[in-house]
């Protein structure tokens, strides 16, 4: 596995690292296919706007504040209206003298067709479980909302990584590029030697197998730069490659695990939903308890109709109040509110395990930065002085002091000091925006 393909697995599952190795091509790079270039501001931007993972879980969130809705109803007033035409296939008239309230001599029991309509309210007013369910609703939506800011953390995470991985393949295609010139032009030194009887055969078949063997990576160093950058076009909803340009950043020169972790406590989005989401399981808890508690509710109704009632009166209304109270249903709200002492149980588990997690996370990522700052000052002073070896032995042998073998090797070993170089670069890139994701700051 090359190292951008490594980088790029890792990148999968900010602050940017340090600047490009001199002479590395920061534009297009050549015999690839076009890419929409744009900086990571406009890439965020973008993310936020279209990325399909992240409208799915704002999706969730909003879906939630309908059920907050849904479980809110049962405490608000019900309003109905109802309409209708009753035939009947014979009338039932009591006659009688005229009297008191009844001037028309007559009750009627069962009218031959009336139009009816009718009015109805009813407010609940003592429904302690719907209290307490509503309670829940709500800090089940907070956990939701939460959850979707980590999405988008967690997105903006990779969309940084992503973007180095693919930074680092331009570098390591342009240093495919100048150790294929390197050894093409060793190559033909060998072969001008081999004319004037000064060299051998056999160097230049070295350094034609060597630029061969360049040829080969500048090839798959492209394949991955592609790959990358189709990802980073995927992440933004797109289906076209996007080059990002990762401006330069300083890598911070000591960082304090304990101070972090305190603040990734304080801004992790995972630590809020947790919590939003254990103060519902509690709040569940107590819907279930009062589930067993009477509930009163009041109500009133209006009707009227084209036929007169009994009363004589063609309209009239209705007032009541109302007591429920279920004795017994089976066992139904024994076994809901054992189930929902055991969820609050799991989520107060998983609240404690998400903080120790995400202490966790400060601590490797912090560690990550470090070594990753290590490793670029290394690559950095490997890449001087292997670039130094290179130049003294091509000089070497225009004089004839080093042999071919020696230049290829110095050639060789300049090759891979500068891919380690690009490798270390976007490794220090991915870990900077790891420990922004790991504290809960947003690239």
């Amino acid at each position: 596995m090359t190292p951008l393909a490594a980088l790029l697995l890792l990148a999968l599952p900010g602050e940017p690292a340090a600047p490009p190795p001199p002479g590395a091509s920061a534009g297009a790079v050549g015999g690839m296919p076009a890419a929409a270039s744009l900086s990571l501001e406009e890439a965020l931007r973008l993310l936020d706007r279209q990325n399909l993972t992240l409208a799915e879980a704002r999706a969730r969130a909003s879906a939630a504040l309908g059920v907050v809705r849904e479980v809110e109803a049962p405490l608000l007033p019900s309003l109905g209206v109802t309409a209708g035409y009753t035939r009947n296939n014979d009338q039932a008239v009591v006659a009688f003298p005229p009297l008191a309230g009844f001037p028309t001599g007559s009750i009627t029991i069962q009218p031959l067709d009336a139009w009816a309509v009718g009015g109805s309210l009813r407010v609940p007013l003592i429904v302690p479980e719907a209290w307490f369910a509503l309670g829940a609703s709500r800090d089940a939506a907070l956990a939701a909302a939460a959850s979707a800011e980590a999405t988008l953390l967690t997105l903006r995470e990779t969309l940084v990584r992503t973007g180095w991985v693919a930074w680092a393949g331009e570098e390591i295609v342009a240093a495919s590029g100048r150790a294929l010139d390197a050894a093409r032009e060793q190559a033909e030194s060998a072969r001008r030697q081999l004319q004037v009887g000064t060299g051998t055969s056999l160097s230049v078949l070295q350094a034609e197998t060597a630029a061969t063997r360049r040829e080969s990576d500048l090839v798959a160093a492209r394949s991955e730069t592609v790959r990358a950058r189709l990802a980073v076009g995927v992440l933004l909803g797109r289906s076209d490659p996007v080059r990002i340009a990762m401006p330069p950043s300083n890598p911070p020169p000591a960082l304090d695990s304990a101070a972090l972790a305190e603040e990734a406590l304080d801004r992790r989005p995972e630590v809020r939903a947790q919590g939003a989401l254990l103060s519902s399981r509690e709040k569940e808890v107590r819907a279930a308890d009062f589930s067993f508690a009477p509930e009163i509710s009041a109500s009133a109704s209006a009707f009227a109709q084209t036929a007169p009632y009994p009363t004589g009166e063609k309209s009239g209304w209705r007032a009541t109040l109302d007591l429920s109270w279920t004795l017994y249903d089976g066992g139904y709200r024994y076994g809901l509110s054992r189930k929902a002492r055991a969820e609050a149980a799991e989520a107060r588990a998983a609240e404690a395990r998400t903080r120790l997690e995400v202490a966790q996370e400060v601590s490797n990522a912090a560690r990550d930065v470090g070594v990753a700052r290590e490793r670029l000052l290394l690559a950095t002073r490997e890449r001087a002085t292997a670039a130094e070896a290179a130049a003294s032995a091509r000089r070497g042998f225009r004089e004839g002091i080093t042999s071919s073998l020696d230049v290829l090797s110095a050639n060789q070993v300049l090759f891979e000091a500068e891919v380690q170089l690009a490798d270390s670069s976007a490794r220090l890139g991915g870990a900077l925006a790891a420990l922004d994701r790991a504290v809960g700051r947003s690239p």
